[in-house]
Order: C-alpha cells, then structure tokens, then sequence
C-alpha cells in the first residue's frame, strides 16, 4: 500500500467512517477509495495536520525520491557520454595525483564560488577513497577580479613547488572571505602559511601576466565549447558532473569509469 493511501486508510478508521473492521492487510474496495475521497473532499484539513505533524518525514520521502530520479538520469546520461572524448587543454594546469591515473577529473571551478568550495571538499575526499586511482586537473573560470587574482597566484605557486602549491589551493578555498576582502593580502598570507616566499610568487605572477591570462582565456573557451554555464563543473573520463554534486554521485562516475576502463 502506498504511504498516501496508508494515511488515508488510517485517517479513515480514525473518523468512524468503517463500522465493519477489515483485515488491516487487505488492499482498499473501490468503494472504500470512493468513501476515502469524498471524507476527504469534506474534510482536507485531516490530512493536511497529518502530514504538517510529519512533515519531516515527508520531505524525507520526497529527496529520497528525487535523489534517486537524479542518480538514474545521471547513469544512462554517463552511459552515452563516456565514450564521446572531450576535448580539452590541459597543458599548464595544476595536475593533482599520478599522471597514469585511470581515472582522470577536470575540474572548471572558481576559488570565490561557495559551491566550487563545497566540491572541493568532496572531491579531495573522493581522492583519498581511491588513492593512486583519480588524477585531477584543475581549470578556471572565475567570475571576479579577486577570483581570477587567486588563480593566477595559484597557477605561479604550483609551476614553483607544486606540493606546497595545492596546500595553497585548499586554504586559499578555505579563507574566500579573506580573499574576496582583499585579494592581494590574502593570497601573501596563504603563500607564506604554505611554505612559499609570497614575495617571490607575487613577482611571478606579475612576470607572467600574458601565460596566466592565456590559460584563464583557454579555460573559458573550453567550457563555453562544452555549455557549461557557471561553476562548478566537472568532467570524469568524459562524463559530465554539475554543481557540487553529494559524494554518492561522485563514486558512481569513478565507478563506471573504472569498470569501463578495466573493459579496454
């Protein structure tokens, strides 16, 4: 029995409405469904005190049922796309991880998008769930001056050392109010907590405006070729990922990447 036809058949047993008690497992008579329909007509306000008085419950229900709409859309949408290659650059671009991965994540993010943030995060632990199995490579769009300040630092830092050069990335995520407020003192704040000479990361930067602003441009251009609209986006062996998407999608893709890998 349905959960809606269940309260209703509760709501109906607690009104009175059956003077005869019928085996609780039995499936509701047409009459008994014309009955429920016309007490409720009569009285909506029983089921909806029902479910305000669950209504935790309900909304428990209903992300469950569109969680699991989403995960479906999401698997046949991979199934055809992971065999269509995507053409992206990748040369220069921070690169996490071995080089002979299986499973390669391109990420589009933005260091001041609170989202890009949030997949950050998941996808660092998604890291350390298969470790020696996922490359990432990370690739910018970002949509402020002070984000595009930030990636630029990024970019110098890692072609200096590029250990310390991702402990930059997450605390330069990790302090985006910081880095929105005054871009310039925070990326030398962060340089120096990571282990670099901020001064010697400035002047890189500044040395090599026109390299920084050919690989932002490359970035750009790649995702507009793709559609992607906004941050962050994600590529996994060719598979697309939007927005900052739970965990559970996430393995799903690696999981079907690597099975689809092993296949070859």
């Amino acid at each position: 029995m349905s959960f809606l036809r269940h309260i209703c058949l509760t709501l109906f047993l607690l009104s009175g409405g059956l003077m005869v008690a019928a085996p609780v497992q039995a499936a509701p008579s047409s009459d008994m469904n014309a009955q429920l329909e016309a007490l409720l007509k009569e009285h909506p306000e029983l089921i909806l005190n029902v479910l305000k008085d669950h209504s935790e419950e309900l909304l428990d229900i209903v992300q469950q049922g569109s969680d699991k709409r989403r995960r479906a859309v999401l698997l046949r949408q991979w199934e055809t796309e992971i065999d269509q290659p995507k053409q992206v650059a990748l040369e220069g671009r921070p690169v996490g991880g071995p080089a002979d991965a299986p499973v390669t994540i391109i990420a589009f993010s933005d260091f001041l998008c609170t989202y890009c943030h949030q997949a950050a995060y998941t996808v660092g632990n998604l890291m350390k769930r298969y470790p020696g199995k996922i490359r990432l490579v990370f690739k910018q769009i970002p949509k402020t001056q002070a984000g595009r300040v930030a990636g630029e630092w990024f970019i110098a830092a890692y072609q200096m050392d590029r250990a310390k050069a991702w402990k930059m990335y997450a605390l330069t995520f990790d302090r985006q109010k910081e880095v929105e407020e005054d871009v310039l003192s925070a990326m030398r704040a962060i340089a120096a907590e990571a282990g670099f000479d901020a001064k010697a990361v400035e002047a890189a930067v500044k040395s090599k405006a026109r390299e920084l602003d050919a690989l932002m441009a490359g970035d750009a251009a790649d995702a507009n070729a793709l559609g992607f609209v906004g941050t962050p986006y994600f590529l996994v062996n060719n598979m697309v990922l939007r927005g900052a998407l739970p965990m559970e999608n996430f393995i799903d893709a690696v999981e079907m990447a690597l099975k689809h890998t092993a296949a070859k």
